[in-house]
């Protein structure tokens, strides 16, 4: 059998996707964040990158899609602010298999960077 037959999602708008069943995902994504966050505490006190690039490998479309992405950008938001250091480029990279719904998460971008910039202002 495939690859693709076997590792793909259901559509973001079915009963049984991903997107309406997704709990026990985001609850590990915000268990994690205290090793996100020491991880790039501990990369800004050696580098100052003016461009990030943030990989997502095996995103899928739905609630979960930004979350890490989010906290990624909140962490760093918070150590620039703090320390007064110039918010870097974010360059996010999305990547999962071709059957996932793609165009649902292209979508949802506009909403996302919208959000963004009412939570963290013009600087993101």
């Amino acid at each position: 059998m495939a690859a693709e037959k076997v590792l793909c999602m259901n559509a973001a708008d079915h009963e049984i996707s991903y997107a309406n069943n997704s709990d026990f995902q985001r609850s590990v994504i915000l268990k994690v964040r205290p090793i996100l966050e020491e991880s790039i505490t501990n990369m800004f006190s050696e580098i100052l990158p003016s461009c990030l690039k943030v990989a997502d490998l095996g995103y899928s479309s739905g609630p979960n899609t930004f979350q890490t992405t989010s906290q990624v950008i909140d962490i760093i938001h918070g150590i620039c602010q703090q320390s007064q250091l110039k918010l870097p480029e974010f360059e996010v990279l999305l990547n999962d298999l071709p059957v996932n719904d793609f165009n649902a998460v292209l979508r949802s971008i506009p909403d996302f960077y919208d959000r963004l910039k009412k939570e963290k202002g013009e600087t993101v």
